[in-house]
């Protein structure tokens, strides 16, 4: 998926890299090298690179254009950030990001709504540039809106997910263009908020409806196409991994068998996807 049409909404992918990142491992406490095995037929090369055995995990942005709105669904780790769990991740300086959003036709000043499905620090990177020192929004004319029960968990704790709420929310607060908003909310008929808690504590799923057709974007709800098969799999990043599973279980009930999108934060090229299932569980529909 580049872009993809539903009805009069338009879904373009802005990726900021698409790399190997992580052996299963590291991420999948269950994903013990037996356990992966059976799957890398289908996984390997566009989503477990065989030379590495790391799996493919872009950092991605999704643009909404509706007839009445340009929408920005979490903006990836943005430039100059103090993070350094990733080695790439940290301290970056490539605005290819940024190109990626001018090239689809859209400017910062032509963002409605920024929305962050949560506020881990790949989420919500590009929410600020470092201009003369000073964290300021990066979309001049957006309102940005964020989950009340994300925000109510991090906003007291400073060094969270690497003082990403320092230098990637609170300056949008102080610009008078953050606004809280409830799991439920609707930015306009076909566009709204789901609450999918669970990786975060106030993890928020964004679902697109044209009347036809369903596609949910889903945040972190699931991170890589294994956990498709294996939906019990939370990574180490999620609060709580048994709620994260849960809500995996849930939406994968919910749109397989249907002609409903997964549009996931961190799936490779294809990336959008739908899911069949069967009495041994659930399964991409196609694994090419």
């Amino acid at each position: 998926m580049t872009q993809r049409q539903l009805g009069n909404i338009t879904i373009d992918r802005i990726i900021e890299l698409e790399a190997p990142l992580a052996r299963p491992i590291e991420f999948f406490d269950e994903a013990v090298p037996e356990a992966v095995e059976p799957h890398r037929y289908w996984l390997e090369p566009k989503a477990l690179d065989p030379a590495s055995g790391r799996m493919i995990l872009p950092v991605q942005s999704y643009l909404v254009r509706t007839r009445h709105h340009t929408i920005l669904i979490d903006t990836c780790v943005g430039c100059r950030k103090s993070n350094d769990e990733f080695p790439d991740w940290y301290d970056r300086r490539d605005e290819t990001w940024l190109r990626n959003l001018e090239a689809a036709g859209v400017g910062p000043g032509d963002i409605d709504y920024v929305f962050c499905t949560h506020l881990h620090l790949d989420h919500c990177g590009w929410n600020t540039q470092l201009i003369d020192g000073r964290w300021v929004p990066t979309f001049p004319n957006a309102t940005y809106l964020f989950g009340r029960e994300e925000c109510e968990f991090w906003q007291d704790d400073e060094e969270a997910n690497h003082r990403s709420w320092e230098d990637s929310v609170q300056p949008v607060f102080e610009a008078k263009q953050g606004k809280i908003v409830d799991s439920n909310h609707e930015i306009e008929p076909g566009v709204s908020l789901v609450p999918a808690f669970g990786h975060s504590p106030g993890h928020i799923m964004l679902k697109l409806d044209d009347g036809k057709t369903k596609a949910y974007v889903i945040g972190d709800v699931i991170h890589h196409p294994v956990q498709v098969e294996h939906p019990a799999w939370s990574s180490q990043f999620c609060w709580d991994a048994d709620k994260a599973s849960a809500m995996r279980t849930n939406i994968l009930e919910q749109v397989a068998d249907t002609d409903q999108w997964l549009i996931p934060a961190h799936f490779p090229t294809p990336t959008a996807v739908r899911v069949t299932s069967d009495k041994d569980g659930f399964w991409l529909a196609e694994k090419s």
